[in-house]
């Protein structure tokens, strides 16, 4: 398991809205499947987790398992690997005394162990990038 974490000076609520409701507006595009900076990235407590292309390509990056606002997110990502082999990212969201802090765990699951090891290093390169966009757009709220 990989674990990685921002610190967010806001509310639970208000860290996790920004991460789930509103992830098209802090994942950046080059680490979007597509590259396309106009695409969509839509997350919902109904299970879907796509990125939609403007010319409606849908592009599966997940599922969700868990939608508990305010405390905890659980997906399987095929980012790095495929729907068939899905690994597993819970994300928390910790009260802190300045805030929020989110801290994502990222492991393989039984279907994707054998895949694990030869995408861990991209997942330990992405995650980093992720929370300081994540972190950038919290600056801008």
């Amino acid at each position: 398991m990989i674990e990685f974490s921002v610190d967010l000076n806001s509310t639970r609520e208000h860290a996790f809205d920004l991460f789930t409701l509103r992830i098209s507006d802090w994942w950046p595009p080059d680490h979007r499947p597509s590259k396309n900076p106009a695409s969509r990235i839509s997350l919902s407590e109904s299970g879907t987790f796509v990125e939609r292309t403007p010319d409606g390509e849908e592009i599966p990056l997940g599922h969700v398992h868990r939608w508990d606002r305010p405390s905890r997110l659980q997906l399987d990502f095929y980012l790095g690997t495929n729907p068939a082999q899905p690994t597993r990212v819970d994300v928390l969201f910790e009260e802190t005394a300045t805030g929020t802090r989110i801290v994502v765990q990222h492991r393989p699951l039984a279907a994707s162990n054998d895949l694990w090891a030869t995408r861990v290093s991209r997942f330990q390169a992405s995650w980093p990038a992720l929370l300081q966009a994540l972190g950038r757009q919290a600056g801008l709220n």
